[in-house]
């Protein structure tokens, strides 16, 4: 991102290259994009600070009512999700929306307050809305159009997350779920901004042959991902990258996996439905989706968080390596093994 303010030609140059990650993979790793590695490592670390020093007790009172109220607001502790054959996840998540107003917060993240909220807001309005930029110009719309849909001051179920995974499993545990610590998915939201971590457990599948590969370390780097909303957005043009978290490389294992994250989804009342008056798309020969299989971003966000890891695709054994398919918010949508 060194060359975005370099004028409309580089701004072109760029969008190029990410639209032949997004046709091809759904990934792309994002540098030089305006937040150094120090700073990254001072989120992880006070995001392992909350998740360590916060009581039991603190985070049961402030657990995320995902599946009463489809909202991520709050800690998620471990042993919500169901894994293959019903094996509990062991992984913890404190997560919290652009206004921090709108949440109880817990007394550890008090003395990082002010930092984390201008962390937030760097996030959203410079890195994200220049990502969006970008993929304006790729589609050939007006530059504004996707940043108009991501607004800062508008409610969405957005989300940032402090999340640590947690080498715990016994042997048992270990055999039944073979290796993957949260199963095959595409993201349901716009995109995924993931702050590079140094540690192997982020597997990407292949488009060309259905393998799943680890998604590489780079220092100060930003893992970007396409979700289900950016792949109704463009009529699966660009494409919601199918991901999942494994077990890392054995010299790796016995740490802790703690990383930042942001999970962005459009303002709750975009209806989100194909793009077809981008020129890009119709050159492509992209059919708009199907009006029943679109709706708002508010609907479709709520049912898929107070939905994932609690039915029962993610716990049957018969089902593991299948791709399954279960009907959310009237949405068909597939989860991957």
């Amino acid at each position: 991102m060194s060359t975005f303010n370099d004028g409309p030609e580089a701004r072109k140059a760029l969008a190029q290259t990410l639209s032949e990650a997004m046709q091809n993979q759904g990934f792309f790793y994002l540098t030089n994009y305006g937040i150094t590695e120090e700073e990254i490592t001072r989120q992880v670390n006070i995001g392992h600070t909350i998740l360590a020093t916060t009581p039991r007790e603190t985070k049961e009172k402030l657990r995320a009512l995902m599946q009463e109220c489809g909202t991520y607001r709050g800690f998620k502790l471990k042993g919500y999700y169901m894994g293959k054959g019903g094996t509990p996840d062991r992984i913890e998540q404190f997560n919290w929306y652009r206004n921090m107003k709108d949440q109880e917060m817990p007394e550890t993240i008090m003395p990082f307050y002010d930092e984390v909220q201008r962390f937030t807001e760097k996030v959203h309005n410079h890195v994200l809305h220049n990502v969006l930029r970008l993929f304006a110009i790729a589609l050939e719309l007006p530059e504004e159009t996707f940043v108009n849909m991501h607004k800062f001051d508008v409610n969405d179920e957005s989300w940032m997350r402090y999340m640590k995974y947690y080498d715990e499993y016994s042997a048992e545990e270990q055999k039944t779920i073979e290796g993957v610590w949260l199963g095959g998915h595409t993201d349901f939201g716009s995109l995924t901004l993931l702050f590079s971590q140094p540690m192997c457990s982020l597997q990407v599948r292949r488009e060309q042959d259905g393998q799943w590969q680890f998604v590489k370390h780079l220092p100060g780097g930003m893992v970007v991902n396409a979700g289900q909303f950016m792949d109704w957005l463009t009529g699966g043009f660009f494409k919601a990258a199918i991901h999942r978290v494994a077990a890392p490389p054995n010299d790796q294992r016995n740490h802790e996996r703690c990383g930042v994250f942001y999970f962005v989804v459009p303002n709750d009342d975009v209806f989100v439905e194909t793009q077809m008056q981008s020129p890009v798309l119709q050159r492509a020969g992209i059919e708009p989706r199907p009006k029943d299989q679109c709706t708002t971003s508010k609907v479709y966000s709520q049912a898929r968080i107070a939905n994932v890891g609690k039915t029962a695709v993610f716990k049957d054994p018969a089902q593991t390596g299948k791709h399954n398919e279960e009907t959310i918010a009237g949405i068909k949508t597939k989860w991957f093994g």
